[in-house]
């Protein structure tokens, strides 16, 4: 799975089909999280997951390290 830099250096960008409706915000506060983006959501530093066609945009925490974040998402779904 690739993260993508956008123009926000708090948000990154993953290309990724997926079922869920169009320009959906979800939190941690979201409920019936299902999927990848319960899988994201759950990943420490990530704040929020927007869903476009074809990718998924996720933010961070500001004092979150993207490293960290990069490392705590191929771990979780290498092991998948």
């Amino acid at each position: 799975m690739e993260l993508i830099d956008t123009p926000n250096p708090s948000a990154k960008k993953i290309l990724i089909d997926h079922s869920y409706e169009v320009a959906i915000y979800i939190n941690k506060d979201s409920q019936n999280i299902k999927g990848v983006a319960k899988d994201l959501i759950d990943v420490d530093g990530i704040i929020s997951i927007f869903t476009g066609p074809g990718f998924l945009t996720i933010t961070k925490e500001e004092s979150s390290d993207w490293n960290i974040i990069n490392s705590d998402i191929l771990n979780k779904f290498d092991t998948m």
